[in-house]
């Protein structure tokens, strides 16, 4: 499983980045975007203000969160969406959890998010 799970992470940690996730709430605030987590995810009742904001912000892009994959474009029937800031390949996409049963993408899952709480709660308060 070690082997799997790291494949997956890899991935994750390959593909977000180079798609530019905006994931910081102050970030999104500050543009005036309201997600409805601290980690900067909307819901498909707030992704028309992505939406709209993307047509008036062309630099900027939707990732969106379908089934077990994550795409570098708005995909209408999607669970939870991303604003994001880098390549914007409509090609790009990660598969979450292909390999992964049930309980080790529970685990991926728990493992990312709390890194990003991790990061949040350290900021950089040296």
């Amino acid at each position: 499983m070690a082997q799997i799970l790291r494949g997956d992470i890899e991935g994750t940690s390959c593909f977000l980045p180079a798609s530019g996730e905006v994931w910081i709430y102050d970030e999104l605030k500050f543009l005036d975007l309201e997600p409805e987590m601290l980690t900067g995810e909307f819901g498909s009742d707030r992704v028309q203000s992505l939406v709209e904001f993307c047509k008036s912000n062309p630099e900027y892009q939707i990732i969106s969160g379908f089934q077990q994959a994550v795409y570098n474009k708005f995909v209408p029937a999607a669970r939870i969406y991303y604003l994001a800031d880098g390549d914007a390949d409509p090609d790009l996409f990660l598969e979450l959890g292909a390999r992964l049963g049930i309980q080790e993408s529970l685990q991926v899952g728990h493992a990312l998010f709390a890194a990003k709480i991790s990061k949040i709660k350290g900021g950089d308060d040296a």
